[in-house]
């Protein structure tokens, strides 16, 4: 062994051509924000994805905090999230002044569905935010069907799940919003940052394009001299709405052009990659990946299991604990239940009923994952924990 394996804060590096791209906008282009490459990076994702428009912005967050914005929450309502995601999910609903109703996950696709969401619906609620957590698209028939039942904004946190598909239509083309990320330990980057909201109306998106620059908007309405009365106007996103700043730049989008046209062979090798470790460990009953429902795809952002050492008396962390101090491999543990962290318990949110998340998140593991991973390490990967349950039997 001699190296310690484990997961890097980039999961996809740059080729040649993407890195060129970067140096043509900082010594060709007019301006660093707000230019041609940005809007041709949201025509191409949208095209890509299959929406109907696309904007971009500085990251996931800010797609997540727009759409909050736009769905109108307030105090009074109710909005349905997964207790078993990133923090990013949660907080910009939870600035609207909307009460957090935490969902369970489903026990063996270990993302929210129908069956968790539906007990938690009452007459206050009014949005279902859905996580295609680790890579795994939720099964969204059902999910769109309690929506349309109830009248319900959708939206899609695709953050983990970029290019996935769920029969055949891919992941932010369901919901009333789609939020992707491009932070640098997603499966594509646009240079550490960077985020994109989809959406299935041009008037929406268009709202969320006055609002990501402070409402800096042309004048719609002819001007006798071009300065005058100023170079562009301030307005309004929608009916008391403030704008923001979640603007993101020509370099990155130039960067994002180029990553959307090879991202389905990113995750078709990641696909691989998942295959032939999952296949190395099938002798190893004790560590239980996700199950992936009929019509949902993983494009494996993360890889992700539960291990249950029962039978013979030991724990999750005694597999970490032993991967690390015997075998130089360092796994990690995803995600804290939001209602157990500090700032929900404080903000009155620290009670919730969701067994299959304590049970997965009180189990989980998360090996070390990123794009172009050899065959070669994967094996060895896999004789490192094969070698390490062996020894925890044996007590």
């Amino acid at each position: 062994m001699g190296t310690m394996i484990e997961l890097p804060a980039i999961q996809t590096r740059l080729n040649d051509e993407e890195e060129q791209a970067i140096l043509r906008v900082l010594r060709e282009g007019k301006t660093l924000a707000a230019g041609p490459e940005g809007a041709a990076f949201e025509q191409e994702f949208a095209q890509f994805i299959g929406s109907e428009d696309a904007v971009a912005l500085c990251n996931a967050t800010a797609a997540l905090e727009s759409a909050a914005i736009l769905t109108g929450l307030g105090p009074g309502d109710e909005v349905i999230i997964p207790a078993h995601t990133f923090v990013s999910s949660a907080v910009p609903f939870a600035r609207t002044g909307a009460t957090l109703v935490w969902a369970d996950i489903d026990p063996k696709s270990r993302v929210i569905s129908a069956a968790t969401i539906e007990p938690l619906i009452t007459d206050r609620t009014r949005v279902l935010v859905v996580v295609h957590l680790y890579g795994m698209t939720a099964d969204m028939d059902p999910i769109m069907a309690l929506a349309e039942k109830h009248n319900l904004v959708v939206v899609e946190d695709c953050a983990q799940a970029p290019g996935a598909s769920y029969k055949g239509k891919r992941v932010g083309t369901f919901g009333d919003f789609g939020c992707f990320s491009f932070h640098s330990q997603k499966n594509i980057t646009t240079l550490g940052e960077g985020g994109m909201l989809t959406a299935q109306s041009k008037e929406v998106a268009r709202r969320v394009r006055q609002m990501r620059w402070m409402g800096n908007w042309p004048f719609e309405q002819e001007r006798e001299s071009y300065w005058k009365p100023a170079m562009g106007n301030i307005v309004e996103p929608g009916p008391g709405l403030w704008p923001h700043n979640f603007c993101m730049g020509e370099p990155n989008c130039a960067v994002g052009r180029l990553l959307i046209k090879r991202l389905d062979q990113i995750n078709a090798n990641r696909q691989a990659q998942a295959k032939r470790f999952k296949e190395a460990l099938s002798g190893v009953p004790e560590i239980i990946f996700q199950e992936i429902p009929e019509g949902c795809e993983h494009v494996y952002h993360l890889m992700s299991s539960r291990f249950d050492g029962s039978a013979f008396g030991k724990h999750r962390d005694d597999l970490i604990r032993k991967l690390f101090t015997d075998y130089e491999m360092k796994c990690i543990v995803q995600y804290w239940p939001l209602y157990r962290t500090e700032l929900f318990g404080k903000l009155g949110l620290g009670t919730a009923q969701v067994p299959e998340t304590d049970r997965y998140f009180d189990n989980m593991i998360s090996f070390p994952w990123w794009s172009d991973m050899g065959d070669e390490l994967i094996d060895d990967m896999a004789q490192r924990i094969n070698r390490a349950v062996e020894e925890l039997r044996q007590g």
